[in-house]
């Protein structure tokens, strides 16, 4: 190995280590596609502080640690976004629906909320549509917090029972 110029040297282990870790990256995320995102990124990195790689004793150890620490900050950023809809489950839920489901389910709950009182109506959907927490629709209704859980339990069964 070159230890003079730090790019040649970056360039030999990535030609001599590059089997090797792509073997251990599809074993750990079973995709070919992943691994090579993981050894582009990991490259990447190298090549911000060429310098850097000259300081290390143990070359295959310290990819295979680089790697790894790379795949978990690959998915570390992959997770956010998979969360950020945060209706993602109602949509894997719902999506199968076809547009008549979706009006006649439609139909149904305004039918058994038009049931309900006028404060009964908004107190579950403040809760359940908009996402309010109980504190504060506490606040919006001025009715106390376990009236309110009290009250969303009792509409939550009267609409089951409904439907």
């Amino acid at each position: 190995m070159s230890k003079n110029n730090p790019l040649e040297l970056i360039e030999e282990v990535y030609n001599e280590h590059y089997r090797y870790l792509r073997n251990l990256l599809i074993g750990l995320t079973k995709s070919n596609e992943i691994a090579d995102d993981i050894i582009q990124e990991l490259f990447a990195k190298i090549l911000v502080t060429p310098t850097s790689i000259l300081k290390v004793n143990y070359m295959k150890s310290w990819l295979v640690k680089s790697a790894k620490n790379t795949l978990i900050d690959y998915y570390r950023k992959k997770k956010p976004e998979l969360l950020s809809d945060e209706n993602i489950i109602e949509l894997l839920l719902i999506d199968n629906f076809t547009p008549e489901v979706s009006v006649i389910i439609n139909n149904e709950l305004e039918t058994i909320l038009n049931e309900f009182s006028a404060t009964d109506k908004a107190i579950i959907l403040a809760k359940e549509h908009y996402g309010y927490n109980y504190q504060e629709i506490s606040e919006l209704l001025n009715l106390p917090v376990s009236t309110l859980k009290s009250r969303v339990f009792r509409i939550r069964k009267s609409i089951i029972k409904e439907r």
